[in-house]
């Protein structure tokens, strides 16, 4: 007798398999040009890790050059045999060696000091421009690219210094590149071991200490002004930042001190018109 063969059944119904592929293929449109775009912000930010070396070796040569001087540095043996104070240079008393800049500004004429954050990524040339929209989306060297280049407007006065420099950058979303990790500091606990913000411009060399992180919506406010017709409008600023501030840390800020600010967009608090602004005064 011949044995009935039952054909197997496909546990999966056509279009389950149908439902199942278009889930697949949907994934994939999302997930691949996310992809794609980080390994572009990647490539176009290899140029800032190129200009970081750049940095590091020159601040290295300086540090070099400085030791050598200090230990050429020697007080007159009349004085130091008959123990009276001696006057030494600056360098001599260890005063920061400035970072020569020259090679950044023969690259980009717009270029005008080297921010760095201790304990973050930002450590990025800036430069300033009457024409902020070509570095939204223009690198250093004039590549475009969604990147972009840290830039202060043409009115902030790095020379005298002015009461207020304001730094723009972009906040890339899955990229620690840029400012994207100032979103770091409105973690109070991040903020408590990297207070830090280092600026070497130009003219000089400054540390700052971070006072205030606050949230804003594009209107609400101008983080970036710099002109102030006196103290009182001046603290009035200062004052605002810190009522505002996502906390409280506890550094004061007088009159007669200079502020450095930082701003960048926070699409988590307002969307596109949401901006995260972080504010430090001058030592």
């Amino acid at each position: 007798m011949k044995r009935n063969k039952r054909r197997r059944k496909c546990p999966f119904s056509p279009l389950t398999l149908l439902a199942a592929l278009l889930l697949i293929g949907g994934m994939l449109a999302v997930v691949l040009p996310v992809l794609q775009w980080d390994a572009e912000v990647s490539a176009e930010a290899g140029e800032y890790e190129q200009l970081r070396e750049q940095n590091r070796q020159a601040e290295a040569r300086e540090t070099v050059e400085e030791e050598t001087l200090n230990q050429h540095i020697v007080p007159p043996i009349s004085l130091a045999e008959e123990g009276l104070p001696v006057q030494q240079s600056e360098s001599a008393v260890g005063e920061q060696a400035m970072v020569d800049l020259s090679a950044y500004l023969a690259q980009n004429p717009d270029f005008v000091a080297w921010l760095r954050i201790p304990g973050t990524n930002v450590d990025y040339p800036v430069v300033q421009t009457d024409n902020p929209d070509y570095y939204l989306n223009h690198t250093f060297s004039g590549k475009s690219s969604v990147v972009g280049t840290l830039f202060s407007l043409a009115d902030a006065d790095y020379a005298a210094p002015g009461r207020n420099i304001a730094i723009y950058g972009h906040h890339l979303r899955s990229s620690e590149k840029m400012f994207t990790s100032l979103m770091r500091y409105k973690n109070p606990d991040f903020y408590e071991d990297n207070k830090t913000v280092m600026l070497d411009s130009l003219y000089r060399h400054s540390e700052y200490t971070i006072f205030a992180v606050m949230n804003m919506k594009v209107g609400d406010w101008e983080p970036s002004r710099t002109t102030f017709s006196g103290d009182a409008a001046f603290m009035a600023f200062v004052n605002r930042a810190n009522s505002e501030s996502l906390y409280d840390t506890g550094v004061e800020v007088g009159a007669d001190d200079h502020i450095l600010t930082l701003i960048t967009c926070d699409r988590s608090y307002a969307g596109k018109e949401g901006r995260l602004v972080i504010l430090a005064v001058e030592r």
